[in-house]
């Protein structure tokens, strides 16, 4: 596989994590509290994990039947998320929640447990339609221009 596929392919893999990113520094301007430094090396974790498996997966995938672009871009953007799911929820269970002062009191190992499966229940869906979509558009980048002529994302 190209270079340039995999590049193009590294982009659109890492989008939906920018948006986040961008989302992130949006809400920032209104105030952080303890948890941002945490929700922060998250997103950080997700923008580089798309960037590495965007890169480095099409061409493991590419002798398997996850042959189409779009593919390989949803699975490698679905495993950076599970990574950066698992580091949430690692993080979680450190200082950076457990005894932090949350205005109630003091977070306890349930409540911050409660905020990671809460945090994956709510941004899955957000992040699965934006990967979907990063995917689609995607590949259509890289199928446009084929034989001089563009090719819609669900051509093959």
């Amino acid at each position: 596989m190209s270079i340039s596929k995999r590049l193009i392919g590294m982009i659109f893999t890492a989008l939906p994590g920018f948006f986040f990113l961008i989302l992130f520094f949006a809400a920032s301007l209104f105030g952080m509290d303890y948890w941002w430094r945490t929700y922060l090396a998250v997103l950080i974790a997700l923008v580089i994990g798309g960037l590495y498996f965007g890169f480095a997966l099409p061409n493991i995938l590419q002798g398997s039947k996850l042959k189409q672009p779009w593919m390989w871009i949803t699975m490698s953007g679905l495993i950076a998320w599970i990574l950066a799911f698992l580091l949430l929820g690692v993080l979680n269970l450190t200082p950076l929640c457990v005894g932090q002062d949350n205005g109630d009191g003091n977070n306890d190992f349930l409540l911050c447990l409660i905020s990671t499966v809460a945090s994956g229940i709510v941004y899955t869906p957000v992040y699965l339609v934006t990967l979907g979509g990063s995917a689609v558009i995607g590949q259509w980048v890289m199928r446009a221009g084929k034989n001089g002529q563009r090719v819609a994302p669900w051509d093959g």
